[in-house]
C-alpha cells in the first residue's frame, strides 16, 4: 500500500491531468470547426491541430530536459503560462478572424500539453516499482473529467459574447490554467535535481537499441497518432452529415470518456497480464473501432461505438507502452530517454494530424478509416515479433 505522501501526489498529479486533458478536449471540439471556417483552402481546415502536435513534438525534448535541470513543478507551471497565452491567441483568433493566428494558439495549447504528458512520468517517480503501473493509470484517471468539461464548457461558452463565436470558449480556456497553477503549487514532488545514481548511465546508442525500448515507442507513437488521426477529422464528419455542433461535441465527449475511464483498472491489468497484452487488445479493439466507423454514418450506431473503442485502445496502448518503457531503462537514462521517447510519439501524431485533414477533403471519411488500420496492423506485427524472439532466447 502506497504511503499517504505518494497518494496525495497522484491525487494532484491527477487534478492537473484533468485540467489539461480538459483544455485539450475542449480544443479539439472546436479547432477543426473555427479551423474549416476559416481557412482559405479547405484541405488546410486540419493544420491548426497539426500545429498542435507540431509545437508537442518540439517541446517534448527540451521540457523533459529542463525537468531534470530546474525541477518538474517550476516547468509544469511554465506549461501553464504558455497556455494561457494559447487562449489569448485563441480570443485573437475568433475576434479578428485569423486563420493563421489560431495555428499560434494551436501551437501554444499543443506546447503547454506537452509538458503535461510529463504527470505520468512523475507520478511513475513518486511510486515504487511495484505499484508504478497503477501510479500512471490513476494519474491518467484524471482525464475523465475531461470528457465532460472540456465538450461541454466548449458548446457552453461558445455563445457568451452572441457578436463573437467562441470567444467565450477561449476566455474558459483561461480559466482551466489558472486552476491549473494553483494544483500545481499543491505538488510535493522529489526533487531529482543532480541525484546520484547507483548504475551510470548507459551510452544512448546502447539504450535505444534495446528491442524492448524500440517497440514501447512504435506502439505509443502509432497508438497515439492512430487516436489523433481519427478524432482530429471526427467533427467534420459528424457536421458533413448535418448534424448539429452539440452532436460533434458529444461524440467527442464519449471518446474522452473512452480515453480515461479504463484508469480504474488498466494498471491493474498490465501487473496481471502484462504490458505488451495489454497494448495488443488495445490495437484490436483499434481495428473493432474503425469497423463501426466503416460500418455507416449514423451518430449512435457508428460514430459512437467507434469513437469510444477509439479512446479505449488508446489508453491501453498508451499506458501500456508508458509502463513498458520505464521498466526498461535506467534512473540515470530516464530524462533522455523520455525526452527522445515523447519527440518520436508526438512527431509521429504530428504527421498524422497533418494528414487527416487532406485525406478527409480528398478521399472522404471512409478511405480515411481504412488508412488507420495500416499502423494499427504494424504494432501488432512488432508486438508479435519481439514476443517470438523472446521465446527463442528463452529456449
Amino acid at each position: 500500500m502506497p504511503s499517504p505522501e505518494i497518494r496525495r501526489n497522484i491525487l494532484f498529479l491527477s487534478l492537473c491531468v484533468a485540467l489539461s486533458a480538459s483544455a485539450m478536449s475542449l480544443l479539439f471540439t472546436v479547432a477543426a470547426v473555427i479551423g474549416y471556417s476559416l481557412a482559405p483552402d479547405k484541405s488546410l481546415s486540419t493544420l491548426p491541430v497539426a500545429f498542435t502536435m507540431i509545437a508537442m513534438m518540439l517541446t517534448t525534448a527540451p521540457s523533459a530536459l529542463m525537468m531534470n535541470r530546474f525541477g518538474r513543478r517550476a516547468v509544469f507551471w511554465v506549461g501553464s503560462g504558455i497556455g494561457m497565452l494559447g487562449a489569448l491567441s485563441g480570443m485573437g483568433t475568433v475576434y479578428f478572424g485569423s486563420f493563421w493566428m489560431l495555428c499560434v494558439a494551436c501551437s501554444c495549447i499543443g506546447s503547454a500539453n506537452a509538458i503535461a504528458m510529463q504527470y505520468r512520468f512523475a507520478a511513475a517517480e513518486v511510486a515504487p516499482p511495484e505499484f508504478r503501473s497503477r501510479a500512471i493509470s490513476l494519474t491518467m484517471l484524471g482525464g475523465l473529467a475531461a470528457a465532460f468539461v472540456g465538450p461541454n464548457l466548449a458548446s457552453f461558452a461558445r455563445n457568451w459574447f452572441e457578436t463573437v463565436p467562441f470567444l467565450g470558449t477561449f476566455l474558459a480556456l483561461i480559466g482551466l490554467q489558472v486552476l491549473l497553477v494553483v494544483v500545481i503549487g499543491q505538488l510535493r514532488l522529489p526533487d531529482t535535481r543532480g541525484r546520484q545514481h547507483d548504475e551510470p548511465a548507459r551510452p544512448l546508442k546502447t539504450v535505444l537499441g534495446q528491442p524492448a525500448v524500440i517497440v514501447a515507442m512504435v506502439a505509443g507513437a502509432l497508438g497515439y497518432a492512430v487516436m489523433s488521426f481519427v478524432m482530429t477529422a471526427t467533427p467534420l464528419a459528424i457536421l458533413d452529415c448535418n448534424y448539429e455542433f452539440g452532436d460533434a461535441a458529444f461524440i467527442i465527449q464519449w471518446h474522452v470518456v473512452g480515453m480515461y475511464a479504463p484508469g480504474f483498472f488498466t494498471g491493474n491489468l498490465i501487473r496481471r497480464f502484462g504490458a505488451l497484452t495489454i497494448i495488443q487488445i488495445g490495437a484490436v479493439l483499434n481495428l473493432i473501432c474503425l469497423a463501426f466507423g466503416l460500418g455507416g454514418q449514423d451518430l449512435m450506431a457508428n460514430f459512437w461505438p467507434s469513437l469510444v473503442l477509439l479512446g479505449v485502445g488508446w489508453n491501453f496502448m498508451f499506458v501500456g507502452a508508458t509502463t513498458f518503457l520505464t521498466e526498461n531503462y535506467r534512473p540515470a537514462e530516464q530524462a533522455r530517454v523520455q525526452a527522445i521517447n515523447e519527440f518520436v510519439v508526438f512527431g509521429t501524431v504530428a504527421m498524422a494530424s497533418l494528414s487527416a485533414g487532406s485525406i478527409y477533403s480528398g478521399s472522404g471519411w471512409g478511405a480515411l478509416l481504412y488508412s488507420a488500420a495500416l499502423p494499427v496492423g504494424l504494432v501488432m506485427l512488432v508486438i508479435a515479433g519481439y514476443a517470438l524472439r523472446r521465446r527463442r532466447q528463452a529456449a
